[in-house]
């Protein structure tokens, strides 16, 4: 799949390619087409018989850039083919004006390594050693017309051998740099949709901050299989009544409700950057400060409850618009130490977090009634400054002999 997508890719790189060699051999011909009138009007260093030749082989060779220019560039016409062809016009009408103009020892024999180097922007290699073999070709046509001319002084072999080896060499160097530039963009390609797709897929299970942190470790999850202490913020939401409500609802319109109301509250939980630990029924654990560090925990989870509150307050106004099922969610925060790591059989794994903290974080928000936040002093301490609470006492809590002071999140 990926080779076809990169093969794609790389069409329509030819033919942009294409686009710009039309372009610059435009702009080439009609510089050297006024660099011609110049030299024969002005300096008049240019005897007329050789000027007429060069003038009408570039105006034919002008003629076929303009044409080549209004098929690809403006009618978008393009076929692998052309870039052969394309490779192969150049060389001719180059090879015609220095043999025309009896050049073979004058300036236009370099512009044969011009068109090899020129022909990388087609991100072809095997277009690149075709224009290779057709400036190669066209040098010894340039090479043998200069025998017998008693103007010219004959190009000697070894050196007419030299300059085509060279352009050979070019075109291998050339090709061999576009071929591994082309093998290394498919790498890349493949190394960047597998990412994805691996992202995507642990995504599912686990929120974007667990997924690229197992795919930027270099040892993948085993980093995350590690289990460590470490203190962190837990937000644990939950929906009232949903037992009752479960028995009497239609099991598909249950599920339909549930994966609406959990996507607008992951939604908010990334927002505010907080780590999904896990779906409970329809309780939903988040946490912060794991597994990356979060110096403002705390306040990111209070204020991650609150948006949640407010999400659900709109929520709930669609779905009664609508005549539907409106949910009542009490959402409970707690703060402390807590052992974090993956959690599972060799075949499949889970992010969790375990302890104290998350025990309480889970009787916090049982007693937070819906459209609540509850949380605890140690968060309330941390957050003072930031948001404003109402002191509800000493609250007694299941596996705790000791009451605990609550607070709720005044404007939730």
């Amino acid at each position: 799949m990926t080779k076809e997508k990169l093969d794609e890719f790389f069409l329509k790189e030819e033919s942009s390619g294409e686009r710009k060699i039309n372009l610059l051999r435009l702009v080439f011909l009609l510089i050297f087409l006024a660099n011609e009138f110049s030299n024969f009007y002005l300096l008049r260093v240019v005897a007329g018989w050789l000027h007429e030749r060069a003038v009408w082989t570039v105006l034919a060779w002008l003629a076929y850039a303009a044409g080549a220019w209004f098929l690809v560039n403006r009618r978008g016409f393009y076929a692998r083919p052309v870039k052969y062809v394309s490779a192969a016009a150049d060389a001719l009408f180059l090879t015609l004006a220095i043999v025309l103009v009896e050049g073979n020892n004058g300036p236009l024999v370099p512009v044969y390594y011009i068109l090899i180097v020129g022909c990388a922007l087609r991100y072809s290699n095997r277009a690149i050693m075709a224009a290779a073999a057709f400036s190669a070709l066209g040098y010894a046509a340039v090479w043998a017309t200069s025998f017998g001319n008693p103007r010219l002084t004959p190009i000697p072999t070894y050196s007419a051998i030299i300059h085509m080896l060279i352009m050979v060499m070019m075109g291998a160097f050339a090709g061999y740099a576009v071929r591994k530039m082309r093998g290394l963009v498919l790498k890349f390609a493949e190394n960047f949709l597998r990412r994805e797709l691996a992202e995507g897929a642990l995504s599912r299970y686990v929120s974007h901050q667990v997924a690229r942190k197992i795919l930027d470790s270099p040892d993948g999850a085993a980093a995350m299989g590690e289990g460590r202490r470490t203190q962190a913020a837990v937000l644990i939401s939950d929906i009232r009544g949903f037992t009752p409500m479960s028995e009497t609802m239609d099991p598909g319109q249950l599920v339909t409700l549930l994966n609406a109301y959990f996507s607008r509250m992951v939604d908010v939980v990334f927002r505010h950057d907080g780590t999904l630990d896990k779906f409970v029924g329809d309780a939903l654990v988040v946490v912060f400060n794991d597994p990356f560090e979060q110096p403002d925990a705390e306040r990111r989870a209070v204020a991650c409850a609150a948006e949640m509150q407010r999400e659900i307050a709109a929520f709930n106004k669609e779905q009664a618009a609508a005549g539907k099922q409106t949910l009542g969610v009490g959402i409970g925060v707690h703060c402390g130490p807590v052992v974090a790591g993956n959690v599972g059989s060799k075949s499949r794994m889970d992010y969790t977090v375990m302890g104290d903290t998350v025990n309480f974080s889970s009787r916090l928000q049982g007693k937070a009634p819906a459209g609540a936040v509850y949380v605890s002093a140690a968060v309330k301490e941390k957050t003072d400054g930031s948001f404003s609470y109402r002191s509800l006492g000493g609250m007694e809590f299941k596996g705790y002999s000791s009451k605990a002071e609550v607070f709720e999140l005044e404007g939730a």
